[in-house]
């Protein structure tokens, strides 16, 4: 199949704008999320239920608390920011698990689920006799999935430390390596910019909530093939120290402990985020031509005796870039992004290595994301028409599917919003019973 004809034919399979008209993998799989102040416990029920599994988010009476996330305290129509993000396609319930009668309500529900995600403290859910071990005899196929901040076994599993994004950042390692350079024999006193500086988004959160999502997925089908259930045990500081790439090797082989090093890379060159005139752009070339086009691209073929270099190494050393950042830097301030970017297109048909070129890319802003023409065409940025909240522009999942697509249909509801609906459905509970049951504190 021609270039062309494929990207007609798989643009037109895979288009968002059609995915209502198409089945979801997941649409025979309930899903109940406890998780409490915990985005990635959120994020890996969100991920569940845009494949279309009907997750039941169930909350205190009074909320989650992740409810107020939101960027200077903006809220719309009471709801903070970033849950709007993380309550799509759930459907809203409440229950104070504290309570004897909403444990046994629970335990109904857990009869007819096939997950339950939940970010409690180690042993509090067995406290409340709804631990694992305990579920399990009503429903031996449940997928027990557990995100904490530091596992359910191991010396600070007991830990009253709490599961925030920034912990699992500070405590996976990789945060001690993203930062600037502290200078050789200085100290925060005196450098106090070369600091570990955190992950913009929430990564610390939303990484593990993937990787459980992953592994809920397998354990789905493992029941499918041996007809049992299993527990998941996933410590969000453990699973983004998975980020720290070769640093163990590193270690293990040579004894060296990966430093921060800016916005250089100590395992290529060149490979860095450089300034420009208006913002700045990400240099691409891992190979010694590439850095030579480089070079011959910015005017400096022979002042840099490019023809001369026989290989990378005394460049990738942390020596060398120290040394070749600065004078990289300043040929790159000369030029806009824009520039730059059509400098390296250019070089690739009539420069003198042609066609290798540096690979030159800007870093674009969040408005500049959202207006980019591809992410445009493939969807991402498309208002969702959300009943309750009105036109909300969240991004829409990633995953472009031929038969079964992912999708948003609603972006969040309020607390207890769906209770009527799910406990009639599910626990056959009037409106009569359920008011006695709020009247009660239980819902």
């Amino acid at each position: 199949m021609e270039q062309q004809q494929w990207s007609e034919w798989v643009k037109s399979r895979n288009d968002p704008a059609k995915a209502s008209s198409k089945p979801q993998a997941l649409d025979d799989i309930t899903v109940l999320d406890l998780s409490y102040k915990s985005f990635a416990g959120c994020y890996c029920s969100s991920m569940l239920a845009e494949f279309g599994a009907e997750v039941l988010r169930i909350e205190p009476p009074g909320g989650d608390f992740i409810r107020t996330f939101t960027p200077y305290g903006v809220t719309h129509q009471g709801e903070g920011l970033a849950y709007l993000t993380e309550g799509r396609n759930k459907f809203h319930i409440t229950l104070d698990l504290q309570k004897g009668e909403a444990r046994k309500m629970l335990k109904s529900l857990v009869s007819r689920a096939d997950v339950l995600v939940e970010t409690f403290s180690p042993g509090v859910m067995d406290d409340w006799g709804i631990g694992y071990e305990q579920l399990k005899r009503i429903n031996p196929g449940l997928i027990f999935a557990s995100i904490t901040g530091h596992g359910q076994f191991g010396p600070m599993s007991r830990s009253r430390m709490p599961d925030y994004d920034n912990i699992a950042q500070a405590r996976s390692g990789v945060q001690w390596v993203t930062g600037e350079v502290m200078p050789e024999g200085k100290g925060c006193e005196e450098s106090p910019w070369a600091v570990p500086t955190k992950s913009g988004p929430w990564i610390g959160w939303v990484q593990p909530g993937t990787f459980m999502a992953a592994g809920i997925l397998g354990a789905l089908h493992w029941r499918d093939v041996k007809g049992e259930g299993q527990a998941l045990d996933i410590a969000t500081g453990e699973a983004y120290a998975c980020f720290d790439d070769y640093a163990v090797l590193w270690y293990q082989g040579a004894g060296v402990v990966k430093e921060r090093f800016g916005n250089l890379e100590t395992s290529g060159w060149l490979y860095c985020f450089a300034p420009t005139k208006d913002s700045a752009v990400f240099l691409g070339g891992l190979r010694l031509e590439q850095w030579q086009a480089f070079a011959d691209m910015v005017g400096k073929w022979d002042e840099w005796g490019a023809a001369n270099w026989e290989g990378l190494t005394e460049f990738m050393e942390k020596e060398g870039q120290l040394k070749w950042a600065p004078l990289v830097f300043e040929e790159t301030r000369k030029y806009t992004s824009g520039e730059l970017v059509a400098m390296s297109v250019r070089y690739a048909s009539e420069g003198r290595l042609a066609p290798i070129t540096t690979t030159v890319a800007p870093v674009c802003s969040p408005l500049e994301a959202m207006k980019d023409a591809n992410w445009l065409s493939r969807g991402i940025f498309v208002p969702v028409q959300d009943p309750v909240y009105g036109d909300v522009m969240v991004a829409q999942a990633e995953h472009k599917m031929t038969e079964t697509p992912v999708r948003t249909r609603w972006v969040c509801r309020p607390v207890g919003y769906d209770n009527e609906h799910i406990y009639l459905k599910y626990l056959g509970l009037g409106p009569c019973r359920l008011k006695e049951l709020k009247a009660a504190g239980v819902v």
